[in-house]
């Protein structure tokens, strides 16, 4: 929710943002962009991602930055340069650094429907599990799958089915 509406019901492109003196879902807000609708997520994409939360993603995942940012085929020169500018990333990058959010934002609401224990991180659960070989993988790493949005929504998948008990 932000400000009392629902995700859904905020509109995201620049000059609706400033129309409705709303603020869009934060990138750091796993679990806002995990339940928005797809429609606001494409938003969120076209507008981009401003470079400067690709960095608190990476701090907040608590992963080697070389290894986040090849995970997410982005460039360290490029991304440092436009945190410099103050840019956003393009949409192609935005969509994946949308979608390790969105990620996070899954694993959180797992946690929280199985009781959520205090203490538990789920960013960096996720990045621990994401480096791991996994067997349902045929010992493949989940973070060899997260430079393109089917890769990643394998890596959904197999997480509903962990969650599920389905993991095989």
């Amino acid at each position: 929710m932000v400000r009392g509406k629902p995700v859904e019901d905020v509109q995201y492109t620049r000059a609706t943002k400033k129309r409705s003196g709303l603020a869009p879902v934060s990138l750091a807000d796993y679990a806002s962009i995990f339940h928005s609708s797809p429609a606001v997520r494409v938003g969120l994409i076209r507008d981009g991602v401003p470079a400067a939360e690709v960095k608190r993603l990476q701090e907040r995942l608590d992963m080697p930055q070389a290894a986040f940012l090849q995970s997410m085929k982005l460039s360290t020169a490029t991304l440092n340069r436009k945190v410099g500018r103050q840019e956003n990333l393009s949409p192609e990058d935005s969509e994946r650094v949308i979608g390790m959010a969105k990620l996070i934002g899954q694993v959180q609401e797992m946690v929280r429907q199985s009781g959520e224990p205090k203490g538990f991180d789920p960013a960096k659960w996720l990045a621990g599990w994401l480096q791991q070989t996994v067997p349902a993988l045929g010992g493949s790493r989940p973070i060899d799958f997260m430079d393109t949005m089917e890769g990643q929504g394998m890596i959904a998948d197999l997480l509903a089915r962990m969650q599920s008990g389905a993991y095989a």
